[in-house]
């Protein structure tokens, strides 16, 4: 028996498939990640009262994040199933536009132990192998993406080593491009990899995960500056696909570590605000994504984690998203 939520979904999903995907207005991008989490996953009917409260919060974008799942000792990646199952993925998106949030799919690799960026194999049969099985990843999300009407599709995150071989993120893109008519971007870690991917002119955003540490002053300066000069080169607007601070004493040292250390939810807000005051009103940002809020409104004061749900950093959040003039 179909549950409430259900039977309210479904009608919207047959209506949105009876209109062909085109491709996307820009829009201010007032984000969040909002991540399957457990027990309840991508399930619709848990998702939706959280939907609520972030467009209450002047969320009007929400990234979501299926995982596919990979070693740096194999050129293999299994994905589909689990918390972010496709047509929950489907469904979830169908309710978040009907709050006028949008959405961006931005499918992920967990590489077990160690991090995406991490991930190079120096025989090139292994290298190529890997790219193949990406293509078999990318295609299916982006696949996912046109059917569910999605936003903006991200075609990859944090790939330090691998995002180096340009020629080949061009026909991965060029694919993407042949399965989803909307806007593409890819998400680089901040630093080298950022500053010097060479594919941004095939994708209609520069994306950063911007977890570039901050002085202990807080000014941002120097990293804006940093996107600057990216954007200047490639002549394309900026979005942070990623960012965020752990609600942890000094997160600005290293904004990326949950390392244990006293909580400071001060120090977590202080450092949302210097991000959203040294970027929110360049002309060319276009927005960004905290990371992250969870389906199942995990947070509070006693978390340090990277969520802002429940902290000072989500009134930071919704004070500049409502007020901020964009």
């Amino acid at each position: 028996m179909l549950n409430s939520v259900a039977m309210k979904v479904l009608p919207l999903l047959a209506c949105c498939a009876a209109f062909p995907l085109h491709a996307a207005e820009p829009f201010f991008q007032k984000g969040v990640n909002f991540t399957a989490e457990g027990p309840v996953g991508y399930s619709p009917a848990a998702a939706v009262g959280m939907l609520d409260q972030l467009r209450n919060a002047g969320v009007n974008a929400i990234a979501l994040v299926p995982y596919g799942f990979c070693s740096k000792q194999e050129p293999v990646i299994r994905f589909g199933g689990g918390w972010e199952r496709a047509e929950s993925i489907e469904a979830v998106t169908a309710l978040a536009h009907q709050r006028g949030i949008k959405v961006m799919l931005k499918p992920q690799l967990w590489a077990h132990g160690s991090f995406p960026g991490d991930i190079h194999f120096d025989r090139a049969a292994d290298r190529d192998e890997w790219f193949r099985n990406y293509h078999a990843f990318l295609e299916f999300y982006a696949r996912l993406a046109a059917k569910s009407h999605a936003d903006i599709f991200c075609v990859g995150v944090e790939f330090v080593q691998m995002s180096r071989y340009e020629a080949e993120w061009r026909k991965l893109i060029g694919r993407a491009r042949e399965l989803y008519t909307g806007p593409l971007v890819y998400a680089a870690t901040q630093g080298p990899e950022f500053e010097g991917v060479r594919f941004w002119d095939a994708l209609d955003y520069i994306g950063l995960n911007n977890y570039y540490p901050l002085p202990d002053n807080l000014s941002a300066d120097a990293v804006v500056r940093k996107v600057e000069l990216v954007r200047q080169k490639f002549k394309k607007p900026v979005i942070f696909p990623e960012a965020g601070f752990p609600s942890l004493k000094d997160p600005q040292r290293e904004p990326w570590s949950e390392a244990p250390r006293a909580l400071s939810l001060t120090d977590q807000a202080r450092c949302y605000e210097a991000v959203l005051r040294a970027f929110y009103k360049q002309p060319w940002f276009q927005g960004v994504y905290w990371w992250k809020v969870g389906t199942n409104g995990f947070g509070g004061p006693r978390d340090g984690s990277h969520t802002p749900w429940g902290k000072p950093a989500m009134e930071i959040v919704t004070r500049w998203y409502k007020e901020g003039g964009r």
